[in-house]
């Protein structure tokens, strides 16, 4: 495979010194790669595997943020970039410290209210991943959120328009964003610079019917293992049932596009920002409300349509997204969509990652499977590739 999933683990092998054959239907930036259509957010989303919200997430964002830290080039250019991220709710969510009192609330009627709010039973708990402190993540009602806008001067709606919208609370953090073309670009260019790589061939055209078919293949060139990365593809190779393909749409903007100006502030908002919402008048779980910033363009979404098979957008959902895109201050009126996209999420009830117990034994070859990771390929990508090679035993340098 060559999406984000499959390159990774064979950049890790390369890492751990063990040569590669890659192989693949199509080269990572092809639109049938869910991967490069993704909008690269690190934030596990659309897979319930407590291992995506656990390890692999946290490898993962290690890896991320070591790549922003050592980056020489500014934000605009850059592989991965930090953006704030503002996810949108109707109501609020606790942590265990919050539901036992042990995080102090400073005393005014706005944090009293909200602590009260806390300790009721009809609260939902932040996900883990929400505590990694690298993260500064914060839960704020909409009259802190706009308090600190004042400084922060995000491109978010003003607090009259979320409020009117009925979103009472925000998740503001700040997490990497991959630019995912570029990003698969890079990884395999490493895997053909590589000096374990001279004289393989890396193939991708190379089309699979079966994972038999791929054993017979590893054995002519002379590989000892089959990795297969193949996401969607794995329901038809592997017979695998649970497969469903979450459908996602999005269209692209230029990353400079006209932006509308808040006409409740006096100043222009200034900084990109991410904003995904999930439940109430903008969006739902089937249908989200999202603007993510990514390199050089600004991907609007979506969908999460399992089962629903058709390969372009839609005229009612391109009409939908041009409403998100207008909710979050593109103007869509003087800025063109430079781009559109449909994708197919590969989920299942939770990830395969395992030695198969079937294929390939007979004739000397193991088989590795990962895949399934839902809207989480980018959030996990490097946790997985390391446990993958973890698995086949080739330890670590």
């Amino acid at each position: 495979g060559s999406g984000a999933i499959g390159l990774r683990t064979a950049l890790e092998l390369l890492r751990r010194d063990v040569p590669v054959c890659l192989r693949s239907a199509h080269p990572p930036t092809h639109p049938s790669t869910c991967s490069t259509g993704a909008g690269g957010l690190w934030m596990p989303f659309k897979c319930d595997d407590p291992r995506v919200h656990g390890k692999w997430a946290t490898e993962t964002l290690d890896e991320l943020l070591h790549l922003v830290t050592n980056s020489k080039e500014t934000s605009a250019d850059s592989t991965v970039e930090i953006v704030p991220t503002l996810y949108l709710t109707k109501s609020p969510h606790y942590t265990t410290e919050d539901k036992i009192g042990g995080v102090p609330l400073s005393k005014n009627s706005e944090n009293e209210r909200y602590g009260e709010i806390l300790n009721s039973e009809n609260v939902n708990p932040l996900p883990k991943w929400t505590q990694d402190p690298r993260l500064s993540f914060q839960q704020l009602t909409m009259e802190m959120l706009s308090s600190q806008n004042e400084v922060l001067k995000l491109r978010i709606p003003s607090k009259v328009e979320l409020v009117d919208a009925g979103y009472m609370y925000g998740w503001l953090f700040y997490p990497p964003i991959v630019d995912a073309p570029r990003m698969l670009m890079s990884m395999l260019s490493e895997i053909q610079l590589h000096p374990l790589s001279e004289g393989v061939n890396i193939d991708m055209s190379r089309k699979y019917n079966s994972i038999e078919e791929m054993v017979k293949d590893a054995k002519d060139l002379g590989c000892n293992t089959v990795v297969n990365c193949t996401g969607m593809g794995a329901s038809l190779l592997c017979g695998d049932d649970s497969m469903v393909g979450g459908r996602g749409v999005l269209l692209h903007y230029d990353r400079n596009c006209e932006r509308l100006r808040d006409q409740d502030r006096e100043k222009e908002m200034l900084h990109d920002t991410a904003i995904l919402i999930e439940d109430g008048l903008w969006g739902t779980s089937s249908e989200p409300c999202y603007i993510i910033p990514r390199g050089n363009k600004v991907v609007v979404g979506g969908s999460y349509l399992e089962g629903d098979t058709l390969q372009g957008i839609r005229d009612s959902e391109r009409e939908r997204l041009v409403k998100n895109a207008m909710r979050f201050g593109v103007d869509t009126e003087k800025s063109s969509i430079v781009g559109e996209w449909t994708g197919f999420r590969p989920c299942r009830p939770g990830v395969r990652l395992e030695i198969d117990k079937t294929f390939g034994i007979s004739e000397g070859v193991k088989v590795v499977h990962s895949y399934g990771h839902g809207g989480s390929g980018w959030t996990t990508f490097v946790g997985t590739a390391k446990e993958t090679v973890d698995l086949l035993g080739y330890t670590k340098k």
